[in-house]
């Protein structure tokens, strides 16, 4: 008679635990997999975690409200015919071989990295071997914009996602602002890192910055993947880098962060707040006020470079490059994807917003994967 562990899920390489906001399937109830199971808010997002496995969910351990680290049991399936005391058995097992376990596990941690010019950037690695990839954030973010991509993408190469300048524990020390500025900064963190070439992946304005090196330095380029990429057209909505950047209050954060998703409910207090704490850091808001002027002067994007960027494919036909957007997205339109040159892949993917990478994580990675293979 089997019976099956739900734990909470580890969405990421630095998630480290989750709040139950809501248990969507009441005990007793015979799920599938794919089923929802219930509601989990991290301090990135909220999702919904899926059943594994077919079975009757039999117990929930933890109630609504209650936060409990990655991996801890959370809820048991098992058929009707297991008794009451082996469940009972079960959890009791279950809770004293993961104490044991959490006393062994390593979660990798970011580090600081040395720049010639004198700044410093935080980056995350995780993985070994392989041509290594890097993982550009976009605007306000850092790099645990990538917790639900990095290690999926690392299961066969090193994988760094960095902090831009201005953002997270990076630098706050920002001279222009632009696309330019934030491209070369990239280039001398590979140097720092010794990366002579890398896999580009980059959401937004990292996706921004990634075109920009690519058009600079195509030989530092090992493949390039565009997510909801800025620098494409003027057209943004006008109205959302303001209102990020006014935006103070962790209400008013939430909300703002809201619009990047087809699901604002996917916005947790938690995520707001986090994002809450990078804007007040020392230096942040005058950094982040200087990359919206340089980038998003009155409600347009200043950069448009689909000319520059479709010679540019045709000049290297050998680096495979990859466009995905959220089919939702109400901040960067998806209207560049018809225009692209034919050997660009281009994605689309339905019910995401600006954040299909959070919003649509199994696609993406199932995209990455393959686009990032392939050029290996």
């Amino acid at each position: 008679m089997q019976i099956t562990a739900i734990s909470m899920p580890t969405w990421g390489l630095t998630m480290e635990e989750g709040t139950l906001v809501e248990w969507l399937v009441p005990e007793g109830t015979r799920v599938v997999p794919g089923m929802e199971l219930a509601e989990i808010e991290t301090t990135k997002v909220t999702n919904m975690l899926e059943a594994q496995e077919a079975g009757v969910l039999r117990r929930h351990v933890i109630a609504q409200g209650e936060t409990r680290a990655c991996g801890t049991l959370i809820g048991i399936l098992a058929d009707e015919t297991v008794p009451d005391a082996e469940v009972d058995a079960f959890i009791a097992r279950f809770a004293e071989s993961a104490a044991g376990e959490a006393a062994l596990a390593q979660v990798p941690e970011p580090r600081q990295l040395d720049l010639p010019d004198g700044r410093r950037l935080r980056y995350l690695r995780v993985g070994e071997g392989g041509t290594a990839a890097l993982l550009i954030h976009g605007l306000g973010g850092d790099l645990d914009a990538w917790q639900m991509i990095q290690a999926r993408l690392a299961a066969d190469r090193a994988v760094y996602a960095i902090d831009l300048p201005g953002h997270g524990e990076s630098t706050k020390e920002i001279r222009s602002g632009d696309l330019a500025e934030l491209a070369e900064t990239v280039v001398q963190a590979m140097d720092a890192l010794g990366l002579e070439r890398a896999h580009l992946v980059g959401h937004s304005l990292g996706a921004g910055t990634a075109l920009q090196l690519a058009l600079a330095h195509p030989s530092r380029v090992a493949s390039l993947a565009l997510i909801a990429p800025v620098g494409l057209a003027e057209g943004i909505d006008p109205t959302f880098p303001a209102e990020f950047l006014a935006a103070t209050k962790t209400r008013d954060l939430q909300r703002c962060l809201g619009r990047l998703f087809a699901d604002p409910s996917m916005v947790g207090r938690e995520f707001a707040e986090r994002v809450a704490r990078n804007k007040r850091l020392d230096g942040a808001e005058a950094a982040l006020s200087k990359i919206v002027a340089a980038c998003f002067p009155d409600g347009r994007q200043r950069s448009v470079l689909l000319p520059a960027f479709a010679a540019w494919v045709a000049d290297n036909p050998t680096i495979p490059v990859a466009v995905v957007w959220g089919q939702e997205d109400a901040i960067v339109s998806p209207d560049p994807l018809g225009q692209l040159p034919a050997s660009v892949a281009a994605y689309l993917i339905p019910s995401a917003g600006h954040m299909p990478q959070l919003e649509a994580a199994k696609e993406v990675n199932a995209i990455l994967c393959e686009h990032v293979g392939a050029a290996a």
